[in-house]
């Protein structure tokens, strides 16, 4: 009875260092992997905090995240060659994953400094997602397209049509854009384009018109644009330089 107890108490120490290693060379590695460089990070921001800011804080966190998947991967190693016989079939397995993810998100690390066929990079897609959420759930577009029809031609015709931030209404305010400006859409409609972003990190935004608005396609030229669209007469966008 009592070498029984003393098995077990010796089991529940054992667990949590069982459990730690778990949680740090697999759990957060995939964590890691998916907000990286699967672009969840940036699905997030484009979702909830579309600003420079925000976008440049995470591409500095990548060389730390990323010292911290090597450091995961030699670990690995390290761990699969001690004892290597005395380990059970499974934490075979689990060691073996746990070496395999860095190699993934490394991979993909790799692959995010190249475009794609389409001219875009591997954030491109995951940060318009989440802003065109983002447009969809905040955006009042239709007390928008109200708004926009009380404006007089000068305000978008024979202007660069800047609008302040202090002139705009409630339903754009909510929406918190570093820049508006109002054009003319093809129809000589007013259009309303709102814009985040700046620096090396590039531009993104949106653009609300009319319902009979056309959403021009993609871009995919230097300075070109990558368009998403939202609905009829709405898109989003990201600037690929």
């Amino acid at each position: 009875m009592q070498n029984q107890q003393i098995q077990q108490s010796q089991e529940r120490k054992a667990r949590p260092k069982w459990n730690k290693e778990y949680v740090i060379f697999l759990i957060l590695p995939i964590i890691f992997t998916i907000l990286f460089p699967l672009g969840g990070f940036f699905y997030l921001c484009g979702r909830f905090n579309p600003y420079a800011g925000a976008v440049a804080q995470l591409c500095m966190l990548y060389p730390v995240i990323f010292v911290f998947i090597i450091y995961c991967f030699f670990t690995g190693i390290e761990r699969l060659s001690r004892d290597w016989r005395k380990h059970i079939r499974k934490r075979k397995l689990i060691i073996l994953a746990e070496i395999v993810i860095p190699l993934v998100f490394i991979a993909l690390f790799v692959a995010s400094f190249f475009r794609t066929v389409e001219g875009m990079t591997i954030f491109d897609k995951p940060l318009l997602y989440g802003l065109r959420d983002r447009i969809r759930s905040k955006a009042d577009i239709e007390t928008i397209r109200s708004w926009l029809k009380t404006l007089s031609k000068e305000h978008y015709t024979y202007s660069d049509g800047y609008i302040p931030s202090d002139e705009l209404p409630k339903s754009l305010k909510v929406l918190n854009p570093d820049r508006v400006n109002v054009y003319a859409d093809e129809n000589f409609n007013p259009k309303v384009r709102l814009m985040w972003g700046g620096g090396f990190i590039g531009h993104w935004g949106a653009v609300i018109g009319m319902e009979d608005m056309k959403i021009p396609p993609s871009d995919f030229k230097p300075y070109g644009e990558y368009r998403l669209p939202v609905q009829h007469g709405v898109y989003v966008w990201s600037a690929l330089e």
